[in-house]
């Protein structure tokens, strides 16, 4: 009996599938459904089994259940017949699958060979199905504060091994990413949120990089990293500006300065302010300056011509944006370079030619000739330690590795590198309509950016007249709005009310903390304290800005949803019933999996109360700021 004619019109219903691909499939060669022992259906896979022969389901329900814990994200490497994912999400109540198969035609196999109208109904389960590895990266993003497993069946694993080694590459550099992320996160969420408040003056008369989107289409882009073969680029830089427009890196400015150019556009997005080191000593008036609303303050005093802000990627930046012309979002892979790419993609540019985005250490040297990074070395150089050591330290610090160059030689990159590849490579992937170009022949090879030469740039049209003139047209029409009283005001607005629901989050979190440390001193019953703890959850997770007092808290959170049961203070004398997070900040929550709930609550209560208290004070700067503006008389809390 064929069970497709069953199974299909569920299968029409899932957005993840396409029905019609599925029925132009037929079963693949060597794939043989047999009855098993218990009467199930089994199968065999070029003459090797697929499930067990005797008991295919209690085979799944022993893996299951000795291997994958509730709450967890579990990737299924193969369809199979379906079990192991069935079986999982049946002893799973909140866990999450994904089957992946490279192969519809395995899926269909599957579909024919048993009813499988309840994993095609399960709300929890995700297909990829074939796809290229790195669709799987979006449900890791997905699911990023969720602990993930892979379950693997040998036979089809063997059948499609680089296939399924590609997506363990996906996985490992997911985690090497998440890892960046977080300690990112840790490190300068208190930055980002500072510089923020203090550039809030700026925002009520800025434009959005929506209002440049495509002005420049078809004309070439010369975007200008500070990897080490800039230097071989810049000889010839004042022929090439003739030809394309100039796209720069702040960390690359300096060495553009030393031969007496200056871009015609400049991409800052950096908080920190040794930063903003790159652009001493530059006159940079003709430049237009491309930057994010949680950019370090000194940028804006050191650059003081046109500016366009990209929407920011945090969530007090993007509140604070609704009160302002800033549109337009520019991609974020962890470097400044990335975001400069995805402006000249935005712009319309095409090609796009990439010099300095080397990703590696090209002659084992890791930045230009010039750049502050060089020059900051044989500063802080000594005649036991010259600059040579600190270039050998950030070159190690990282675990270098060979990999393949644009020229076919090898040149060493590192993990760090090894991210920011990724992300170009994925987005060579999704906008094939970008043509990328690469003119640094020792630089690691990106698969989406050809290698070209420096002549194959030279020999295009003189395009000069037609960039200053569409970037004086963008001084103009995208100029800055004129700030004026109302838009102050409106702002003004906006933070006050958003300073008072921070307060009150602050307020709910203290009673949260004081329910639990009263339970372990024996001042309440259980009983009561669960009843407020539940209170406190409704409270906070009705919050229309949880996401902004949440975002200080993505660390604590995504080690509590992990496991990691560290904490301050005693464990808690009792445990807590399985419920959300007090404060949902996560694209899909999973209860707390900590031995000791309670204690997990009081983490996140910490935390959400040291976010919402720093949020405040800030706030409150950011609105004695606008009230000292000239002509300005606003109220500040």
């Amino acid at each position: 009996m064929s069970w497709y004619i069953h199974n299909r019109p569920l299968l029409t219903e899932r957005a993840d599938l396409s029905a019609a691909e599925i029925d132009a499939c037929a079963i693949p060669t060597g794939f043989v459904v047999q009855a098993a022992a218990d009467g199930e259906p089994t199968a065999q896979l070029d003459g090797k089994m697929v499930h067990s022969r005797r008991d295919p389901r209690a085979e799944a329900r022993r893996l299951i259940r000795s291997s994958c814990a509730d709450g967890t994200v579990v990737l299924f490497y193969g369809v199979g017949l379906g079990y192991h994912a069935e079986e999982f999400l049946a002893h799973c109540s909140q866990g999450i699958a994904v089957i992946i198969e490279p192969e519809p035609a395995m899926l269909r196999a599957a579909l024919e060979a048993r009813d499988a109208r309840p994993l095609l109904s399960e709300g929890r389960l995700h297909f990829l199905v074939g796809q290229h590895p790195d669709a799987l990266a979006v449900i890791l993003r997905r699911y990023e504060h969720h602990r993930c497993s892979t379950i693997r069946l040998r036979s089809v694993y063997e059948r499609n091994r680089d296939y399924y080694r590609s997506l363990d590459a996906v996985q490992e550099q997911f985690a090497g990413r998440r890892e960046i992320n977080t300690n990112t996160l840790r490190r300068f969420a208190g930055v980002w949120i500072r510089n923020l408040s203090r550039n809030v003056p700026l925002l009520t008369g800025a434009a959005g990089v929506e209002s440049a989107a495509g002005r420049f289409e078809g004309i070439p882009a010369l975007l200008l990293a500070a990897g080490p073969s800039l230097d071989q680029v810049l000889p010839y830089i004042e022929q090439l500006r003739q030809r394309a427009l100039v796209i720069s890196v702040d960390t690359a400015a300096a060495a553009l300065a030393a031969v007496a150019v200056e871009p015609d556009i400049l991409v800052v997005v950096d908080p920190q302010w040794w930063n903003t080191r790159h652009l001493d000593r530059l006159s940079l008036d003709g430049t237009i300056v491309v930057s994010e609303s949680s950019t370090h303050p000194r940028v804006f005093r050191l650059l003081q011509g046109k500016t366009l802000f990209a929407a920011s990627l945090f969530p007090l930046g993007r509140y604070l944006e609704q009160s302002t012309r800033i549109s337009g979002t520019l991609g974020a892979g962890g470097s400044v370079a990335t975001s400069a790419w995805d402006l000249a993609r935005l712009l319309g540019c095409r090609p796009v030619y990439c010099a300095g985005l080397d990703l590696g250490f090209p002659r084992n040297r890791t930045h230009c000739r010039g750049s502050f990074f060089e020059e900051r070395a044989h500063t802080l150089s000594e005649r036991t330690r010259p600059a040579a050591h600190h270039d050998f330290a950030y070159l190690v610090e990282a675990d270098p590795y060979p990999v393949e160059a644009n020229s076919g030689s090898q040149v060493l990159t590192d993990r760090r590198m090894a991210i920011y590849h990724w992300w170009f490579a994925n987005q060579a992937r999704i906008h094939r309509d970008c043509d990328s170009r690469n003119l640094s022949p020792d630089g690691v090879r990106i698969e989406g950016f050809a290698y070209a030469e420096v002549d194959e740039l030279l020999s295009r049209p003189d395009r000069r007249s037609d960039i200053d003139r569409e970037l004086e047209r963008l001084r103009v029409d995208g100029g800055a709005a004129a700030r004026g009283a109302t838009a102050d005001q409106t702002l003004s607005a906006r933070l006050q009310l958003l300073t008072e629901e921070l307060q009150r989050v602050g307020s709910l979190c203290r009673t949260g903390i004081s329910a639990i440390e009263r339970t372990r001193c024996g001042l309440q019953t259980v009983t009561a304290a669960l009843a407020q703890l539940d209170q406190v959850d409704r409270l906070l997770r009705s919050s229309q800005n949880r996401d902004i007092a949440g975002f200080m808290v993505q660390d604590v959170l995504a080690d509590v949803m992990r496991g990691d049961t560290a904490a301050n203070g005693p464990r808690a004398a009792t445990t807590r019933a399985p419920s959300a997070p007090p404060l949902e900040v996560a694209s899909a929550a999973t209860p707390p999996t900590s031995a000791d709930p309670l204690q997990s609550s009081e983490r996140i209560y910490a935390a959400l109360l040291r976010s919402a208290d720093f949020h405040v004070r800030e706030l409150q700067q950011a609105l004695r700021r606008l009230s000292a503006l000239p002509g300005r008389d606003v109220e500040s809390s």
